[in-house]
């Protein structure tokens, strides 16, 4: 879902594996300053009975369709990704099927869903706008879209600290995965897709008081810095951050590491 082929080949290679994946979900789960569960606030915002045909765009690791069939959800459970390995966890699952598929060529009828939810995926899409103008399409008047984005400059000192050691090694910031949507820029889209759009709003900060998991959560985000996980200087990158990373807690004694983050979850009812 890039807008290159370079790109496209690097987040297909991230999310071959789900690794790094789940140790970004983990880190924010045990990291966060404040409690952190935007899967919360979305089952909040599209208000489920339990039996509506629901689609998960982007699904990644089908942990949130995971728990809603946990949770007894009767209607129909549909993950779809741009990632064959994401697809096969979806399919594993009881109750939930998996769709290889881009977001803005689905290949489901018109007015199909009850809900559709896109949970941190839309700023993967070269095309937001023809995304959204899809999961319209495919979602039933009366029907409920729930989408998740990150705000801008999510957690700007690793990004920066990650960005300035991969420059070392000769990798342009240009290299980064660009990010084409975020939650200041979003409610304009999502306004115009649908009319209107409920938003709500969550700032928030990562804080760690010792070095060794902000090092493990950087490392999960190289490939979005340009860093490809076949690139050669991968590792010699990592030892050099990470020796980084060991002196500012080495010279800031007592201190913690704060990084702000946060993210919007932006709702429409699809007019009838």
């Amino acid at each position: 879902m890039k807008s290159s082929t370079g790109a496209l080949s690097h987040l297909d290679a991230e999310y071959s594996d789900p690794t790094a994946l789940q140790v970004r979900i983990d880190t924010h789960r045990r990291f966060s300053e404040k409690a952190d569960d935007p899967q919360a606030d979305v089952l909040a915002a599209i208000n489920l009975t339990g039996t509506e045909y629901l689609a998960d765009i982007g699904c990644g690791d089908a942990r949130f369709l995971a728990s809603l069939a946990a949770a007894g959800h009767q209607g129909p459970l549909v993950g779809v990704d741009t990632s064959a390995t994401m697809v096969a966890a979806a399919d594993v699952i009881p109750g939930v099927r998996g769709i290889l598929a881009d977001a803005t060529r689905m290949p489901f009828d018109d007015n199909t869903f009850d809900v559709l939810t896109a949970r941190h995926m839309l700023y993967h899409v070269p095309e937001p706008a023809a995304a959204l103008a899809e999961f319209r399409r495919t979602t039933k008047p009366g029907g409920i879209v729930s989408v998740v984005v990150n705000r801008p400059k999510s957690c700007p000192r690793l990004r920066e600290l990650i960005t300035a050691h991969a420059a070392t090694y000769g990798i342009d910031p240009a290299d980064a995965l660009p990010y084409t949507v975020n939650a200041e820029t979003l409610p304009p889209l999502m306004n115009e897709a649908f009319g209107t759009a409920t938003l709500l709003r969550r700032d928030n900060a990562l804080v760690f008081d010792s070095p060794e998991p902000l090092i493990h959560f950087a490392a999960s985000l190289f490939t979005f810095d340009g860093i490809a996980p076949d690139n050669p200087h991968r590792a010699a990158i990592l030892t050099d951050l990470t020796a980084d990373i060991e002196d500012w807690f080495t010279y800031h004694p007592g201190q913690a590491w704060r990084d702000p983050k946060g993210y919007l979850v932006a709702t429409a009812t699809i007019p009838d």
